[in-house]
């Protein structure tokens, strides 16, 4: 990372199966090596950084707050956080574009049986999310969600900045700005940048590329350290 050629970089993605279909405790199994990096030393002079993208980040992010708060007892001890393109709310048009994703390379006699389950993924997820108790879908969606504005999960003094676009077609901005309000009520620091033109988790490739979308991060980090 050119900004930080120094710093110490733990990567933890997310496959859309591991996304749709495991249990909390299956991914926080997962993240428990993240939390080891976390929890070896040194500690005392480190500062930590988070930079997560897309609704599959946030959950990564939920699920090593959470190894480390039963490991330690303590929040997990962000400095600050960039959400790029997060997080978001079901909605059946932005699902059933994000799941489609990865069958843009298939032949037409694989994409149309993919398609099909992936319409019936996404209309049930829309019903269920909207129409069901909060408890039916918490690991899915409402506890990520919630949980990275849970002070017992995530520094209550980290400097959350929240960059996102209109033009994405799968996250709406309109739920990143509640959520963003939200985290504000909570106690958190927010910074927030609207980019003109960018796709979903391309924010670098909107109006003012890389050069604004890195000087808003540089802008958070440089902020949580006063």
């Amino acid at each position: 990372m050119s900004l930080y050629p120094h710093a110490r970089i733990i990567l933890a993605t997310m496959t859309v199966t591991q996304f749709m279909v495991q249990s909390e405790a299956t991914r926080q199994a997962e993240v428990k090596e993240a939390v080891t990096a976390l929890l070896s030393p040194p500690q005392e002079d480190e500062r930590l950084f988070i930079h997560c993208l897309s609704n599959g980040g946030a959950k990564r992010v939920y699920s090593i707050a959470g190894v480390y708060q039963k490991a330690t007892g303590s929040p997990l001890p962000v400095k600050a956080m960039v959400i790029d393109s997060a997080p978001g709310i079901p909605q059946f048009r932005r699902d059933l574009h994000a799941l489609s994703v990865p069958a843009r390379k298939l032949n037409w006699l694989l994409w149309a049986p993919y398609m099909t389950v992936v319409v019936a993924v996404a209309s049930a997820i829309y019903v269920s999310v909207h129409w069901m108790p909060k408890w039916w879908w918490r690991e899915l969606v409402w506890g990520p969600h919630e949980g990275v504005n849970d002070h017992a999960l995530i520094n209550p003094k980290c400097l959350k900045g929240f960059v996102y676009s209109k033009e994405d077609i799968i996250i709406d901005w309109r739920d990143v700005e509640g959520h963003a309000k939200l985290s504000k009520e909570k106690g958190y620091r927010v910074e927030k940048k609207l980019i003109e033109g960018a796709e979903h988790v391309k924010m670098f490739k909107g109006a003012g590329g890389e050069e604004d979308y890195w000087g808003f991060v540089k802008m958070i980090w440089d902020k949580a350290m006063d």
